[in-house]
């Protein structure tokens, strides 16, 4: 499988609103639910109005067709990144889907997928 991976520290976030988001900037993921406004982005976008705060992501994507189609490429990742001990968050978007993990476990994870014949592009 091709990956991508983005040159970006990443930050996931909690907000009161998203008045501060600027929706503009490349790799700004938001959810607003019952309970919560959250906001994935580059460190360098975080909000300053943060009610809670987690730096140090790292991201990369599927870099090849994942359609809605396609079916199992999430589970056959995430399999891999579970044996290196550490979570996922995964970011899905009309034609492909992101993930992060923690910066402290990347190099053990991508070691771990290159094994297992995914290829960074």
């Amino acid at each position: 499988m091709d990956l991508q991976m983005i040159n970006e520290a990443f930050s996931i976030c909690k907000v009161k609103d998203f008045s501060e988001v600027n929706l503009n900037e490349l790799y700004v993921f938001t959810s607003h639910t019952d309970e919560e406004y959250s906001v994935i982005c580059p460190t360098k976008l975080v909000p300053k109005a943060c009610i809670e705060v987690e730096h140090d992501w790292r991201c990369f994507r599927i870099a090849e067709d994942a359609s809605f189609g396609k079916y199992g490429m999430i589970a056959f990742l995430a399999d891999i990144i579970a044996k290196q001990k550490t979570g996922i968050l995964v970011v899905a978007t009309y034609d492909t889907d992101y993930i992060l993990i923690k910066g402290s476990k990347w190099e053990e994870v991508k070691g771990a997928l290159e094994e297992s014949n995914c290829r960074f592009i």
